[in-house]
């Protein structure tokens, strides 16, 4: 009997304290819980703005179909890029910039469909025309092969903060205001809006009976590219759009903030027309990606756009009176992409110019004219001559090193 009410004894008192340790356990895990809650950032326009009831005109560069602007920090002129495809602003980790603070982490999903959990960080005070932006918030990306002339991004959350945006690069202007309607007693052609994961996607038509989402992507530089999986319902649902493609090729062309599309099928189009609500692009050569349907900043070439938020709509002003315009461009042939750093053909088009020169797929470039050509970057800012004949000295997947005269 006295045996037993010791182990009695013995098993209470264990009890009170593994009870003990679990409250403790639980206690702390609570305190946890919200500290490593704040270390997630969930997407927002919390940043603020020094003006009301305002109408700014702000410069603006359009370069090689991207669209720049200057912005100011207390002590330095930067460069960022006007980017609709992203949802918020952009810094790299090899820019200058100056990074306020950091905001936690978000999950972010790039051009080609790829994720990735990244650090958002807040930008420094700083100002575009005359509006000063506090608290403006970015991703944090890895340094982009594909950018060497810019300092940041600025994304879609201007629009998404309730600002009415007109880009016109034929006055070479951005005009942003939070003064409703006032863009209402001008016209063009309105196309609605939607915001899947805070970008517009919005719907055109590059084939009759054809509806193709995009994403309205001034971060991209073409007009129009369409996804594969696009080209493929296309194809399956209406037989004579095979009217439309050109060609096809194995490959990959698109740069995407965490890497290069995957290999796959390209497809060289040639659309009879891209339909924007009432308005039509004639005679456009493009091509198919492993990413999205997208509308690049080529359409401002062609007109103005206006964004805006409270009606989710984009609307088109075509720089001439006509309710279409040729563009008659050429077929994009070739692609580089970077492969371990160094400028590589990712994808290349059998019978066209290119190829005829000597060009193949995965070939890599060591120099250009008898200069050394060690990274993408290099290569991307090479001073090309259009129209003249450069030397490329090439690697091919053979290991033999060729010569081919080409035009870039």
């Amino acid at each position: 009997m006295f045996c037993f009410s010791l182990t009695f004894h013995y098993i209470c008192r264990m009890k009170r304290q593994l009870n003990f340790r679990a409250l403790c356990l639980y206690t702390l895990l609570l305190i946890i819980a919200p500290c490593c809650q704040a270390q997630n950032y969930s997407y927002g326009t919390r940043f603020t703005l020094s003006a009301r009831n305002f109408v700014d005109s702000i410069p603006i560069e359009f370069i090689d179909n991207q669209i720049y602007i200057k912005a100011y920090t207390a002590n330095r002129e930067w460069r960022f890029c006007l980017d609709t495809g992203s949802s918020q602003g952009i810094l790299y980790t090899d820019s200058k910039l100056p990074r306020h603070r950091l905001l936690g982490k978000i999950m972010s999903h790039d051009a080609n469909g790829v994720a990735n959990k990244v650090d958002v960080v807040e930008f420094p005070d700083f100002r575009i025309g005359h509006l000063v932006i506090h608290g403006y918030a970015g991703t944090l990306l890895n340094s982009h092969v594909a950018h060497t002339d810019y300092d940041a991004v600025l994304g879609f959350d201007l629009v998404n903060k309730g600002l009415t945006m007109k880009l016109d690069v034929a006055q070479k202007v951005m005009v942003l205001t939070d003064i409703a309607g006032f863009f209402d007693n001008e016209g063009g052609y309105a196309v609605k809006y939607r915001l899947p994961r805070w970008v517009p996607i919005i719907q055109v038509s590059p084939y009759a009976g054809c509806t193709d989402e995009v994403r309205f992507d001034t971060g991209s530089r073409r007009l129009y590219v369409m996804s594969n999986e696009s080209r493929r319902k296309f194809t399956a649902l209406y037989p004579d759009f095979s009217t439309q493609v050109e060609g096809t090729s194995y490959g990959r062309r698109a740069i995407g903030s965490f890497g290069t599309e995957r290999s796959d099928e390209v497809a060289f189009l040639w659309l009879d027309g891209l339909q924007w609500g009432d308005f039509a692009f004639l005679d456009y050569h493009t091509m198919t990606t492993q990413g999205h349907s997208r509308i690049g900043a080529e359409i401002l070439r062609y007109g103005s756009v206006i964004m805006n938020p409270k009606r989710k709509q984009l609307i088109f002003q075509p720089y001439g009176d006509n309710e279409s315009c040729m563009v008659s461009n050429s077929q994009m042939d070739i692609a580089f992409i970077p492969d371990r750093g160094r400028p590589t053909v990712g994808m290349i088009w059998e019978g066209s110019r290119h190829y005829k020169s000597g060009f193949r797929q995965g070939d890599r470039i060591l120099s250009i004219d008898g200069h050394g050509i060690v990274s993408f970057q290099q290569f991307l800012s090479y001073p090309f001559i259009q129209g003249h004949v450069h030397e490329f000295t090439v690697l091919g997947i053979d290991g033999i090193v060729r010569t081919i005269e080409s035009e870039r």
